[in-house]
């Protein structure tokens, strides 16, 4: 995971701390010294500090199973005892009364699936998927020793783990903060250290249009990523021409944290034509179609899910094949496209409805809204006051009777802890 090429680089920077490359090794390796040798399951309270990333890279080194945790989740208690963890780091490594348990000797990570942290079910992940993936996004991403970064996403969270993985395994450099975008303190690191890449989630992109990003000039800024999500059509072309007009570079990304997490990507030439393909697959990765879904094979694939204990001595359920769920086509160039999402469909009254296509729609009309449903009953939110004329649109396109649709105001979007939309939690609170 480490660069052992470049040992004189900065590897991380922490508030005026920075250690390079040899240092990092070093204290990776006394880290180990306080862990036993037996294969034991240890938890980690990943934020965005040298000591986490420590604790992160010694215990791949001792090949434990890591449980990753977001720091700041009310359910960590509970997850450790659902999973008898051995240790628990929170700022301090602490020893736990556990079981002899059984656990699969090629388990290294298991991290919460699509940001729902408070949930006891977890992607299994081994090393041979994470050190797999990193070299594929290495081969198309232009991370150099040169590179500087700054932490834009968390660490618990796939995408930001996998920026984390593929920068010290290029001798670059991570500059660590958990100051939020929209903070004066993110931008003045961001030019302090002089920052070479950004990586961020639709919900970063968009904040960025807000902060008129595009009309501020970032010289050492080369290049800039985008995954986690669907990035609308237009802030695509916003960026596109960014970084063609800037001599940048621009790369829309597609994963799952079942993949470990980056499956395919489309660069920027090829965005400014087809800036709603998700590309073709990144090396290592055959991408193809199953009856409309989007189908993986590749060794970054996931072992499999974990929801107790006793999961974690299942091996390889998978076998390098993953179901995305994702509905999808390929055009005559080989790109691939995402439709919808298997799980968004729902039937009202006999019909089958696609409530990503709702959405999709409604924001080509110029109205941002978030689509949710039960049976029978589609609630769209919005946060401007024109319920009226939403509600209008979809009775009028959809065919649908005004008693099937709800349109309500709320005063802003819940998100995740990855900033991706937390569906699920909208819908139990506002339907």
């Amino acid at each position: 995971m480490l660069s052992f090429t470049y040992l004189d680089n900065i590897a991380l920077i922490e508030d005026d701390k920075s250690i390079t490359y040899k240092e990092l090794q070093n204290l990776v390796k006394e880290f180990e010294k306080n862990l036993v040798d037996t294969k034991s399951i240890i938890a980690i309270y990943m934020d965005t500090t040298i000591n986490s990333i420590v604790a992160y890279l010694a215990s791949m080194q001792k090949n434990y199973a890591i449980l990753m945790l977001d720091q700041t989740s009310q359910q960590n208690v509970k997850l450790c005892e659902l999973y008898d963890v051995d240790y628990v780091f929170n700022k301090e490594l602490i020893k736990r009364d556990a079981k002899v348990k059984k656990i699969y000797k090629d388990l290294a990570l298991l991290l919460p699936t699509s940001g729902s942290t408070g949930s006891p079910k977890f992607v299994r992940l081994s090393k041979e998927n994470i050190l797999h993936n990193t070299k594929s996004i290495l081969s198309y991403l232009p991370i150099t020793q040169t590179d500087t970064t700054i932490t834009s996403l968390p660490l618990f969270y796939s995408y930001g783990l996998s920026v984390l993985n593929t920068h010290l395994a290029s001798g670059a450099t991570v500059v660590l903060t958990s100051a939020p975008l929209l903070s004066k303190e993110f931008w003045e690191l961001f030019k302090k250290h002089h920052i070479t890449n950004f990586n961020g989630v639709p919900y970063h992109y968009e904040m960025l249009m807000k902060l008129r990003f595009l009309k501020k000039e970032y010289k050492s800024l080369c290049f800039l990523t985008q995954a986690g999500g669907k990035l609308s059509k237009d802030i695509i072309l916003e960026f596109t021409n960014y970084a063609l007009e800037n001599k940048k570079e621009f790369f829309v990304m597609y994963g799952q944290t079942e993949a470990s997490a980056r499956i395919s990507y489309i660069d920027t030439k090829r965005l400014l034509k087809k800036p709603n393909s998700i590309g073709k697959a990144i090396s290592g990765v055959k991408l193809f179609l199953q009856d409309d879904e989007l189908i993986v094979k590749a060794k970054n694939v996931m072992l499999g899910y974990a929801t107790n204990l006793d999961d974690l001595a299942k091996g390889d359920e998978n076998k390098g094949i993953l179901h995305t769920q994702d509905l999808g086509y390929k055009d005559e160039d080989g790109d691939f496209y995402i439709t919808a999402r298997a799980s968004r469909f729902v039937k009202v009254v006999g019909n089958r409805i696609n409530l990503d296509d709702i959405e999709k729609n409604l924001l080509q009309n110029s109205f941002k809204c978030v689509v949710v449903a039960r049976d029978d009953f589609i609630l769209v939110l919005t946060l401007n006051d024109d319920v009226s004329e939403i509600k209008q649109h979809l009775v009028k396109n959809y065919k649908l009777h005004h008693s099937l649709v709800g349109v309500k105001q709320i005063d802003e979007w819940v998100v995740k802890s990855n900033s991706k939309i937390d569906y699920k939690e909208m819908q139990q609170r506002y339907l």
